[in-house]
């Protein structure tokens, strides 16, 4: 089976014109989602969480977050995309609230996985849902600009945080979060709630019963990508555990601080999203996200040699434009190389093997950096580790090239 035959039948089918609910219900669930990520592994830190707990928290996360996508994705294909995204975040602000109360490693990794198990039905259910709001011809532009009131909510999340903590004083401590989970809680809510008066457009399937799983894995050349992106993910993956404790242990970053790096990134992101939309569009897919996805070596890389939290905000700001052109070509990709009616189903199967490949690569970059502590050091084993993350991400970088472009030729420049 091979992907992308058809695209002129992705413009025949009914198309929506974005609207305020949408881009609300997209401003919520960022604006949750970015607190939530900001700030739970840094507050995992100060819990005195291990970088083998580390490891199995980010690896953990990572896995059922994307794992039960495919259930998921075929789940919204046959019943309803609105109704699962609404369950998936109004479970995700219960559980973020109850983060405040429980407080050993053992509860976090639990709650941790309960959220990203229940939240994960959310993601190819709204993946799919976009798509009912674009065309192959405009498709980076769309989700640019819904991207950009995305980031622009993360902003103010965090704008926000910084804000409200920035007369605390003294060693940073568990209660300094609070601010950020319950902000993170109730939009999560709020979400839930919009996303029901959001429209969705039912499209006949072009498969029956439950084939519609399997699909995207006899596309040989969405499988080709499923493999190269996994092998991405697992290079990213093995640096994660690492950065928390760069900002808490190293530039020894407060809440504020850390609320800071994330407004200013975010904020560069969410302008520059509607321009790389439009380049995406004209220049194509694969050559944007090349070149996108290769300059995220630089954040292990740079991150080795920080030695204050003004280093991770220049850092941050500077490769937030790189992540730009990355979340956009990627969903362009995705929506791309799936016919309609089977949007999540693809989204889902990239998630899979994202999870998977994250799994490892959080659990075994955790395990090298706590065996390597044992050895040189906490700093030492830092420093290597994010240095070995980089050549790893360049190695990755490198396989992209094998991926096929999905515009069409007489749709790019």
């Amino acid at each position: 089976m091979k992907g992308n035959r058809d695209l002129s039948s992705d413009d025949s089918k009914e198309t929506l014109k974005p609207n305020s609910l949408l881009y609300g219900t997209a401003a919520a669930t960022y604006f949750s989602d970015s607190l939530l990520l900001s700030f739970f592994f840094p507050y995992a830190v100060v819990l005195g969480v291990s970088f083998d707990q580390m490891g199995m928290m980010r690896s953990a996360r990572n896995l059922f977050q994307n794992i039960l996508q495919i259930g998921w994705g075929e789940i919204s294909e046959r019943f309803s995309r609105k109704a699962l995204i609404a369950m998936g975040y109004f479970s995700s602000g219960c559980i973020i609230a109850a983060l405040l109360f429980f407080r050993e490693p053992d509860q976090l990794i639990l709650l941790i996985i309960l959220q990203s198990i229940l939240c994960s039905a959310a993601v190819p259910s709204w993946s799919s849902l976009l798509a009912d709001y674009t065309t192959i011809k405009n498709r980076g532009k769309i989700l640019g600009r819904i991207g950009a009131v995305s980031q622009l909510s993360g902003v103010l999340a965090t704008l926000i945080v910084a804000l409200m903590t920035y007369e605390q004083h003294g060693e940073i401590t568990a209660s300094s979060f609070t601010v950020p989970f319950v902000l993170s809680a109730a939009t999560a809510i709020l979400a839930a709630v919009l996303v029901i008066f959001v429209k969705e457009v039912r499209v006949e399937r072009p498969t029956r019963g439950w084939s519609g799983i399997t699909s995207p894995l006899l596309d040989s050349d969405f499988r080709r990508f499923l493999v190269i992106n996994g092998f991405y993910g697992f290079a990213m993956a093995f640096a994660w555990p690492l950065f928390p404790y760069v900002t808490i242990k190293v530039v020894r970053a407060t809440v504020w601080q850390i609320a800071v790096i994330s407004a200013a990134s975010g904020f560069v992101t969410s302008i520059t999203q509607p321009k790389m939309g439009s380049i995406v569009d004209r220049f194509g897919r694969k050559p944007t996200l090349i070149i996108s996805r290769t300059s995220f070596l630089l954040y292990p890389l740079l991150y080795a040699f920080a030695s204050s939290w003004h280093h991770l905000l220049i850092i941050n700001v500077l490769l937030s434009v790189s992540s730009s052109a990355a979340i956009v070509s990627l969903s362009a990709y995705i929506m791309d190389s799936a016919p309609p009616g089977l949007r999540a189903n693809y989204a889902a199967s990239t998630n899979m093997t994202m999870g998977v490949a994250t799994f490892l690569g959080s659990i075994i970059g955790g395990i090298v950096a706590s065996r390597l502590s044992a050895l040189v050091g906490e700093r030492q084993a830092l420093f290597t580790c994010l240095i070995l993350a980089a050549i790893l991400r360049l190695i990755s970088d490198i396989c992209l090239f094998f991926i096929k472009e999905t515009m069409p030729k007489k749709d790019a420049a």
